[in-house]
């Protein structure tokens, strides 16, 4: 679940913020104006304030099972989660299964305290209670690596609410991306350019370019990223061979027929005109969903991840020496 409203950097942030998290895979937000306005599933929980509210916690939990009946999820930390909390979550689904009104989705969620073990002891009693598949839900700054952790320790949790760590983009806060110029006009003919500097990685690609991405035929997986030069194709025929521009001594061959090849950039505008149409949120989400089952298993490791094989087409490598070494040339 997307939580991060109260803490986004502004309002489109927050708005826009929880259509990305749905676009990168979270199954619903928090941000009731999000889910009208891009047809998203709106969930969450009450309020420390909801509880704090009313003369008791068992008071503050009927009265909410009374106005959200169908998803019943109880704040269960305010006071003292297992000897209170969990306790009370307990009454209210006996009374509601004996009344017949249990709802499907029901359980409680954490917000403070150490979540492993408060999450397998309140497993413990739901079980013991016969409530085993009450919902376990978990909040409180959480983020991929936090996740990860809480797994790793066997935490009973199944429902994740994350805020902060997401809407404010915490670990990379600033955009590292610049203009650079790779070409212009002179009376019709196109002159590539490129921006020189004494940090090689800082070095641009002149020229119009396009990304070609390769995907093994068999298992459906991203073989790599080869930026080409505008016109620039693969023959799928052919071997394919790879190399890297950085360490020459890296190359490998992909055999004819094994590989396909999709071409990544497509045209927003063309000469001041917009020639693509904008698909809906869920193509998205099922693009980027299919997207990301093409991720080798060594690319989504949080720690030391393997990383895409990139390198420009012998073409882009040939025009970039050139310019590189006609624009030398000015200060030799």
């Amino acid at each position: 679940m997307e939580f991060g409203l109260r803490r986004a950097q502004g309002k489109s942030a927050g708005v826009y913020g929880a259509r990305s998290a749905m676009i990168g895979g979270f199954n619903g937000t928090s941000n009731v104006l999000a889910g009208a306005r891009f047809g998203m599933p709106v969930l969450g929980t009450m309020a420390h304030s909801w509880v704090m509210s009313f003369s008791s916690e068992l008071e503050a939990f009927r009265h909410y099972a009374k106005q959200y009946p169908n998803n019943l999820i109880l704040l269960a930390d305010t006071y003292n989660t297992l000897k209170q909390g969990v306790p009370d979550a307990i009454t209210i689904f006996k009374e509601m299964k004996a009344a017949g009104t249990l709802p499907k989705a029901y359980g409680i969620r954490l917000d403070s305290g150490d979540l492993a073990y408060l999450s397998k002891e309140a497993h413990k009693m739901f079980t013991a209670a016969g409530f085993p598949d009450a919902i376990i839900a978990a909040s409180n700054d959480l983020d991929e690596n936090l996740i990860s952790e809480l797994k790793a320790q066997g935490c009973a949790i199944n429902s994740w609410g994350v805020g902060t760590n997401l809407i404010t983009a915490k670990d990379s806060p600033s955009l590292g991306g610049v203009f650079k110029l790779v070409g212009q006009y002179d009376d019709g003919k196109f002159v590539p350019k490129i921006k020189m500097s004494d940090n090689a990685e800082k070095i641009s690609n002149p020229g119009l370019k396009n990304v070609l991405r390769v995907y093994d035929k068999k298992t459906g997986k991203m073989k790599a990223d080869i930026i080409i030069l505008e016109g620039e194709s693969i023959d799928e025929s052919k071997d394919l061979l790879l190399k890297s521009d950085k360490a020459p001594w890296r190359f490998r061959t992909i055999p004819a027929g094994t590989y396909r090849v999709q071409q990544m950039l497509i045209p927003i505008f063309k000469q001041g005109e917009l020639v693509y149409k904008k698909p809906n949120l869920k193509d998205i989400m099922t693009y980027a969903d299919e997207q990301i089952q093409t991720l080798w298993p060594e690319y989504l490791r949080l720690v030391n991840p393997e990383e895409m094989w990139v390198q420009r087409s012998s073409k882009l490598s040939a025009l970039r020496d050139a310019v590189l070494k006609e624009e030398s040339a000015h200060f030799f």
